[in-house]
């Protein structure tokens, strides 16, 4: 997205063309920001830069470089707090301390405390986050030599002087808070209705869709505690399953090697039964001997849109397995009676089951021995090390449901023939072809995410709204999903919904000016509930 910065640094003639700012965009980061960039590069000065932020940020610019500091002003500060604040005092006189910033909103408030408390009147200007750092190195290095001034490199240092020299852009320029947060909504608005592209379509989250077998591997931060309140069972309606409320503390034997005539007798049991994959709403059998653990993951997972069933044993989930089959199964390893093991091993030697995608489980402690090596001699398609993270896990499940599909598929691709009719123009056939995606998988993120675009574009807010909550749910850090969503509370009216819901998007925001914006925006907006109360 072009900046607001960007298009005025345009409008002002201060870069020479588009392609110079589509390199500086291309160029940005959280520590070097826009214009910074354009003058590392070359494209513009230091003054015509200084005079583009005094406008942006509706405050006086400094040009540090042209100059001249009392390099006093910073006795008794630390050298750390002037370089993690990026702030610099450049001149003081009638009670009244003028400080540059880079990001003079960020730092008030400890400019206030640092010079307040010394009975300054503090006034904060803007400058070019690059030279500021430049000049809180230089005026540092001149006060460890005992100067009593620092020189900007460009500052008429030959004429005499018994005070500091600043060269102020823009001097008269105020903060309008009404006026910035305006410029900010435009700059929101025009990033969440762009014309959407194909490639807007697409859901990129910023972990792996699709881990390896290696990845399965890999013990993640817990989600799950076992003091939480547990619920009751929730299996398929048949009868035969058990429940055991409380953990079999007795289980610390080794697992044993599955013997091979057992488990081809157990996979010989499975064989009759109904196949797999039958129904529109994909089905997971958690197996699993610990009560919290099991309910706990009926509550993380049955509200994505799965039908879930429980099993307190390898038994009892044989027994379930001979009635109805499960798209997946998500088993523990140290189950009472028949391991989960034995169980993962049965099912992929059971022809009626093959296709069931196995997830096994177990404690960290376990987790050394649950090797890749292991993984395939059982067969397993997956693991999972406890505590669990849900969302990992909920990863591993969509790609095993993936997976199938892909198998299966022929000619049905809902998603690509609906990026085809939106490509034709037909804005009404690719939604209706995106929700038959999603009743086949309601956890595919990106058809929900692509349906939630159309919707928007179509001015089906509510509709959008919907999808955009569900896209959230399933993906809490996707930025594009959160700061739309956030943009259609507003849009309704929804004004405290909107601002938690930019405040939730703006760590996961990774375009320096767009994330300043949303700042400002969610700011008057605050400011504006609170003053109607």
């Amino acid at each position: 997205m072009a900046s607001l910065l960007g298009k005025l640094l345009l409008d002002l003639g201060v870069l020479p063309d588009e392609g110079s700012l589509a390199d500086a965009l291309a160029r940005q980061s959280e520590r070097l920001p826009l214009a910074s960039v354009c003058y590392i590069l070359g494209y513009a000065d230091e003054r015509s830069l200084a005079e583009a932020l005094a406008i942006t940020f509706g405050r006086p610019a400094v040009v540090l470089d042209e100059c001249v500091i009392d390099a006093e002003l910073i006795d008794g500060i630390s050298a750390d707090l002037l370089q993690r604040t990026q702030m610099v005092p450049v001149y003081a006189e009638a009670g009244t301390i003028y400080v540059a910033a880079a990001r003079p909103e960020e730092v008030a408030a400890h400019a206030q405390s640092v010079f307040g408390r010394r009975g300054w009147n503090v006034h904060l200007y803007v400058a070019l986050a690059v030279t500021v750092a430049r000049t809180i190195r230089g005026v540092i290095a001149a006060r460890r030599r005992g100067d009593a001034r620092w020189v900007g490199p460009e500052a008429d240092s030959d004429r005499p002087a018994r005070h500091a020299r600043i060269a102020v852009v823009n001097p008269d320029a105020t903060v309008d808070e009404g006026q910035l947060g305006e410029r900010a909504l435009q700059a929101v608005i025009e990033d969440v209705t762009k014309e959407i592209k194909v490639d807007d379509l697409f859901l990129e989250t910023s972990e792996e869709e699709l881990p390896s077998r290696d990845t399965f591997l890999a013990p993640r931060a817990p989600t799950i505690g076992g003091d939480t309140p547990a619920v009751g069972d929730t299996p398929w309606p048949v009868t035969g399953v058990g429940s055991s409320p409380g953990r079999d503390t007795a289980r610390t034997t080794p697992v044993a090697p599955a013997d091979e005539d057992d488990v081809g007798e157990l996979a010989r049991q499975l064989e009759r039964g109904p196949a797999p994959g039958g129904g529109s709403v994909p089905r997971l059998l958690i197996v699993d001997d610990d009560f919290a653990t099991r309910h706990l993951l009926v509550k993380e997972i049955e509200p994505r849109g799965y039908e879930v069933a429980t099993a307190a044993s390898g038994t009892d989930a044989l027994d379930m397995l001979r009635d109805l089959a499960p798209d997946v199964v998500i088993a523990d390893i140290l189950l009472p009676g028949i391991d989960g093991f034995r169980l993962c091993r049965a099912i992929k030697r059971t022809r009626r089951l093959e296709g069931v995608g196995v997830i096994l489980m177990s404690a960290v402690i376990d987790s050394g021995r649950v090797t890749a090596e292991v993984l395939e001699k059982y067969g397993a398609d997956g693991y999972a090390a406890k505590p669990l993270d849900t969302a990992r896990l909920l990863r591993i499940v969509r790609e095993l449901l993936g997976r199938r599909r892909a198998r299966t598929r022929t000619d049905d691709d809902p998603f690509g023939h609906a990026i085809e009719r939106y490509q034709a123009g037909d804005v009404d056939g690719a939604i209706a072809l995106l929700r038959d995606g999603i009743a086949a998988d309601p956890a595919a993120s990106k058809v929900r995410f692509a349906l939630a675009n159309l919707l928007q574009k179509s001015q089906r807010l509510e509709e959008a709204i919907d999808e955009y909550e569900s896209v959230v749910e399933l993906e809490p850090r996707y930025f594009p999903a959160l700061t739309r969503l956030a943009y259609l509370y507003y849009k309704k009216g929804h004004v405290a919904r909107a601002v938690e819901t930019w405040r939730r998007a703006l760590p996961h925001c990774d375009d320096p000016s767009l994330r300043r914006n949303i700042e400002l925006f969610v700011r008057k907006l605050a400011h504006e509930s609170l003053a109607r109360r």
